[in-house]
């Protein structure tokens, strides 16, 4: 299995989930999500939008709201 160290790290609260977003280290644009302490995959800001990395089991409304907050950081 391939790993990549995680760099910066954000934790927003949404509903009563909790999400920590860190940034890959040597991925500029790909961000490792943990909700509640449970890995749930990777995002990547492509041409200015994110996206879900296949293998993603982030929920629809919470991928939304954290491109969101991803978008106004």
């Amino acid at each position: 299995m391939n790993f990549k160290a995680a760099t910066t790290l954000k934790e927003l609260k949404i509903g009563s989930e909790v999400v920590v977003i860190s940034g890959v280290k040597g991925e500029e644009g790909l961000y490792r999500i943990m909700i509640n302490q449970s890995f749930k995959g990777y995002i990547q800001k492509r041409m200015g939008e994110f996206y879900r990395v296949d293998g993603s089991s982030i929920h629809d409304l919470i991928f939304a709201r954290i491109a969101n907050f991803m978008m106004s950081e």
